[in-house]
């Protein structure tokens, strides 16, 4: 029971307490930005296919609207292997829900049709594009070989993103 001499020591009491109190401050969820909301949507893909009027029948849709989502910017950046591709995506209010660039939600492919991995970012976070007003996002993609274009398919929407 000689060890429990430690147990009377102020120091030792001070940094458990401190231990402690950062543990607690560690775990507590961060506080919610101001002006967006604390529930985070995703948007399905059924609900984001425009639907496209039928020249012979007229009452089978509704017009097709004007694309919600634009490429803004693309950088090509040279990497020892390969190329990374920085897209930068702006999207309209054409949309009822915030829409989250998830690994599901987002694809792309070349102007070949073979499929494009996105770049892994171990710290980054999900980008999400708002309702309100116009929102950006940037995707990060890897490419083994260098191509002419990329396609970019986000929640049923398809984008082209022409390369430098």
């Amino acid at each position: 029971m000689t060890f429990l001499v430690i147990l009377k020591r102020f120091e030792v009491w001070l940094l458990l307490a401190i231990v402690i109190a950062l543990v607690v401050y560690a775990f507590q969820p961060p506080p919610p930005l101001p002006g967006s909301s604390t529930a985070t949507s995703v948007i399905d893909a059924a609900d984001a296919e425009p639907v496209s009027k039928d020249p012979a029948n007229p009452a089978t849709g509704t017009p097709a609207p004007s694309p919600s989502l634009v490429v803004r910017e693309v950088k090509m950046i040279p990497s020892s292997p390969g190329f990374i591709v920085e897209t930068l995506i702006a999207g309209g209010s054409g949309r009822d829900k915030d829409l989250s660039l998830t690994d599901d939600q987002v694809r792309a492919t070349t102007g070949d049709g073979q499929p494009v991995n996105r770049f892994f970012e171990p710290f980054q976070t999900t980008p999400v594009l708002l309702t309100s007003g116009d929102g950006t996002a940037s995707l990060r993609w890897w490419l083994p070989a260098p191509t002419d274009s990329l396609w970019i398919e986000i929640g049923g929407e398809r984008i082209q993103a022409e390369l430098p």
